[in-house]
């Protein structure tokens, strides 16, 4: 009750203020309507490149499919990492007002590795990485040796940090790395070899499909956890300009 007394308070002492409330639901119609819809998409897109000769319905049918680097999914992707690494900034600032500890910096560490990701996601430099072991079966997804390592290393890293956290953070965290490496390695991993065994045929981009969208699933979810999480933090931006400077 105090602590919505005092809310009450700073709301009346800046009446002019407009309120603009950032809510997950939209994120999770992303996830049961939206991402759903897309893999549709895609699929239908993919055959319809294989099948016409038209330049315009192929030049279309690029920008819907998943797995092409150029395609409105990947901006959305993209989009998506961006604003989860901006989610776990504020949850640095956040938790360093409520209590301040050295484990809040791998919120930062974490704000860092996904706009790597973000960027990565466009640029796709992680398909150039060469495959260490078994490279007749993984000729371009030689990347997925490295990234588990990479994952285990971080995994390790973070399990101080993770301790200190909420149970029920750390179960929805692991949920939603958990779908999105699925994807990104896993089902990845599996349509890497059938490629390179069998070719790139319709089974291929099926399996192309599901690993984006698993991906998609599970960045969308991230960005789910965070605002939640930042919610219950009592986390308040407020935009203002910078004392005694003249407008231009």
């Amino acid at each position: 009750m105090r602590d919505e007394a005092n809310d009450l308070q700073q709301v009346l002492e800046r009446p002019g203020e407009t309120e603009f409330p950032l809510s997950s639901k939209y994120l999770w119609l992303l996830i049961y309507y939206g991402i759903p819809a897309m893999a549709v998409i895609s699929i239908v897109m993919t055959e319809v490149k294989a099948r016409s000769q038209n330049t315009i319905l192929i030049e279309i049918g690029d920008r819907f499919i998943l797995n092409n680097e150029l395609s409105i999914p990947t901006v959305l992707s993209f989009l998506l990492m961006v604003m989860a690494a901006q989610l776990a900034a504020l949850t640095f600032f956040a938790c360093q007002k409520n209590k301040k500890s050295a484990l809040n910096l791998n919120w930062l560490l974490a704000s860092a590795a996904l706009v790597v990701m973000a960027f990565d996601e466009v640029a796709q430099l992680h398909e150039r990485v060469p495959a260490p072991v078994f490279r007749e079966y993984f000729l371009d997804h030689g990347w997925i040796f490295a990234g588990l390592m990479l994952l285990g290393a971080l995994a390790i890293f973070c399990i101080p940090f993770m301790l200190s956290l909420p149970r029920y953070l750390v179960k929805q965290l692991f949920t939603a790395f958990a779908i999105f490496f699925f994807g990104a390695i896993v089902l990845e991993g599996i349509g890497g070899f059938y490629a390179t065994r069998a070719g790139k045929d319709a089974f291929y981009y099926f399996m192309t499909t599901l690993e984006e969208s698993a991906e998609l699933v599970g960045i969308t979810y991230l960005n789910v956890v965070l605002i939640e999480y930042v919610s219950k933090l009592r986390l308040v931006l407020r935009f203002e300009e910078a004392p005694g400077r003249k407008p231009w």
